[in-house]
Parts: structure tokens; C-alpha cells; sequence
């Protein structure tokens, strides 16, 4: 079982960027690193948010048995691979889904990050849940509770105009 730090000396394309001024996303693939990394449209996202200036984009992935069970063991947040924050500390949380069986991943890894599972439970102290991938456009409703709100059809298409209608409105007294 490879641990963070393991697997980001032996990976390539990794992007570290310092957070200052940055709105910061934590990119979750609700299943292993295998499987996430595997997925060309989860490498697409990470690249086109850290391609731009104004956002930093952190990789967080369903924690492998062993990992799992030091993180449940020691109690300790659930972090992102590149800088090690807890995802606790993101703007916004986003994650890829291409499965519905990945779906109870979802509720695993808020619970591991110490973030309130349903969306009402959730005020302006926790980062923003998001989700897209193909099965929110087939049926997002399962999981309807648990994300703040679904961002719907080709990221290639509308993640820059969501990050620029975020950048604009954040911080001016919007809420959820």
C-alpha cells in the first residue's frame, strides 16, 4: 500500500502551486487513487483548474484498507495528496463521479473529512460540495441531500465560466 507521499514520487504531471490569494478546489475521486487517476475526464478537470492563475487544485482520493485504517485509528482529517491540507480548509470541495456505485463513497469521505454529511447540515463555515461527471447528468437525485449543487454537462464547456461566476460572487455576501 503506497501512502501519499509515495505515490506523488512516482507520479508525473503532479501540480503544486501556492494557495495565497488562490480560490482553492479539492478534486475528489470517490474511489481509489487506481481508479481515479485512471480517468481521463478527472485528469482533464485538474488540468483545467490549475491551469488557471486565480485557482489552486488539490487531488483527494477514497483511502486505500491499510490507509483507511490509520486515518480511522489516529483520527486524523482527510487530506489532499499535493500539500497535505484537510480538505476541511478548501473553498470548495468537487467531486468526479463516474459511477453510481461510487455514490456511499461520497458520504465515506465527508464523514473521514470531518464535514457534515448532508447539505443542510452545513453552514458558511464548511467548504461549498460540489459534484459532476457523467452520472449526475444521468440521475444526480440519490445523493441530491448530501451536495451543495451539481455542476451539469462537459467541463471543457463551463468550468471556467463556474470558477469566474464563483470568483465574482464570493465574498460578497452570498451563501449556498
Amino acid at each position: 500500500m503506497a501512502l501519499h507521499s509515495e505515490k506523488n514520487t512516482c507520479e508525473s504531471g503532479v501540480i503544486k502551486k501556492n494557495w495565497g490569494g488562490k480560490i482553492s478546489f479539492a478534486l475528489v475521486y470517490p474511489n481509489s487513487y487506481y481508479v481515479g487517476m485512471s480517468n481521463l475526464g478527472f485528469q482533464v478537470v485538474y488540468r483545467l483548474l490549475n491551469n488557471r492563475s486565480d485557482v489552486v487544485a488539490e487531488r483527494v482520493f477514497l483511502p486505500e484498507e491499510t490507509e483507511l485504517s490509520l486515518h480511522l485509528r489516529a483520527g486524523r482529517n482527510l487530506i489532499s495528496m499535493e500539500s497535505k491540507v484537510p480538505l476541511s480548509r478548501f473553498d470548495l470541495i468537487a467531486f468526479s463521479i463516474s459511477f453510481e456505485n461510487d455514490y456511499p463513497n461520497i458520504l465515506n469521505l465527508l464523514d473521514l473529512a470531518r464535514i457534515p454529511l448532508r447539505s443542510a447540515e452545513r453552514d458558511e463555515s464548511f467548504p461549498i460540495v460540489m459534484a459532476g461527471g457523467i452520472t449526475t447528468f444521468l440521475n444526480p437525485e440519490p445523493i441530491a441531500d448530501y451536495i451543495d449543487f451539481f455542476l451539469l454537462g462537459e467541463a471543457e464547456e463551463n468550468l471556467n465560466a463556474f470558477v469566474d461566476l464563483f470568483k465574482d460572487t464570493a465574498g460578497k455576501g452570498s451563501s449556498k
